[in-house]
């Protein structure tokens, strides 16, 4: 909401002249003829008509002011180069436009205003940045990155294509992020790091449901929803550091039109029952499990997104003589 201007002199020129008239008995007995054919009644009331001339200009904001007041903004170095009502919206539009980096949205939103700058072509586009503070995603112990680091500010950045940004993106990135951070204030740009997870379920399939399309579906739904452009429950990519969580997984494929309820799948040469989420060996540490040691989530470190890695065989559709067993699959 625009400030609105105060009135500063409300005097008119009736005002003025009267006021005027009023102080002659007191500076002279002499001057008795108050008509306006006096020459001195002539003067008061030019006199009246030059001050309310001034307090008409003082009242508003003239070219020379606004001039005075875009230098202040722009430096003293600025001239108009359009007209004044286009420099004034250009100077609000600067001032709304973050120029230093204290919060995490302050650095997210100066590492995506680098897509201004950048070569799309060449450099490829920022479409997510995500700030971390007190973490060093630079060192190259994995221990380290995980430890709080005072004075240290992650940021990373997720590209709009499937691959990682490029050296002179990250670069510029830091560029533009060096001359905004507070002072002491180390800044780390890299690249986002990715937890590759596969999925084995299986879709029990309503009367006339067509298996190969329900498994199409599925596949398509899976890779949507972890995807970090395009994923999450808000269609903006999967959230950093969000853990993958099996309820999720379950309510995702049991939406599917055709399907009856999603099971776990078992191994074809134990029969035993297959987690709906798995990771490579080295990552068994993220998994979470219930108290029914169950496997419950998979879980991300702050500065992690998820990769599926699915093939469309690992989604199990069950055959008709299947359909007579319950939920669980007994």
């Amino acid at each position: 909401m625009p400030l609105r201007l105060i009135q500063l002199d409300d005097l008119t020129w009736d005002d003025l002249t009267a006021e005027g008239r009023s102080l002659i008995p007191a500076n002279s007995s002499v001057w008795t003829d108050h008509n306006p054919s006096d020459p001195g009644i002539t003067l008061i009331e030019l006199f009246a008509y030059v001050s309310e001339s001034l307090l008409y200009e003082l009242n508003r904001v003239s070219a020379n002011n606004i001039k005075v007041f875009l230098r202040l903004i722009n430096g003293p170095a600025w001239e108009p180069k359009w007209p004044l009502g286009e420099e004034k919206r250009l100077a609000v539009l600067n001032m709304r436009r973050p120029h230093r980096a204290v919060t995490a949205e302050d650095f997210e939103a100066l590492t995506l205003a680098v897509n201004q700058t950048a070569n799309r072509r060449t450099q490829g586009k920022i479409a997510r940045a995500k700030c971390l503070f007190q973490r060093n995603l630079e060192d190259p112990d994995p221990a380290a990155q995980l430890t709080p680091a005072p004075g240290h500010v992650s940021v990373v950045v997720v590209p709009d294509r499937r691959a990682h940004p490029s050296h002179e993106l990250l670069w510029r990135v830091k560029r533009a992020l060096e001359p905004a951070r507070l002072l002491t204030t180390r800044v780390h740009v890299v690249r986002p790091r990715f937890v590759t997870l596969s999925v084995a379920v299986t879709l029990v399939p309503q009367p006339n449901a067509d298996p190969n399309l329900l498994r199409e579906v599925a596949v398509r739904r899976i890779q949507k929803f972890f995807d970090p452009l395009e994923g999450g429950s808000d269609g903006q990519g999967w959230p950093f550091g969000r853990s993958v969580y099996v309820s999720e997984l379950y309510q995702l494929l049991d939406a599917i039109p055709g399907v009856d309820y999603v099971t776990r799948t078992r191994d074809p040469r134990t029969g035993e029952r297959l987690s709906e989420l798995m990771v490579a060996p080295s990552e068994e540490s993220r998994v979470q499990l219930n108290k029914q040691v169950e496997l419950e989530a998979i879980q991300l470190r702050p500065d992690e997104l998820v990769s599926i890695w699915l093939d469309p065989e690992d989604i199990t559709i069950a055959p008709v003589q299947e359909l007579k067993f319950g939920p669980t699959g007994d």
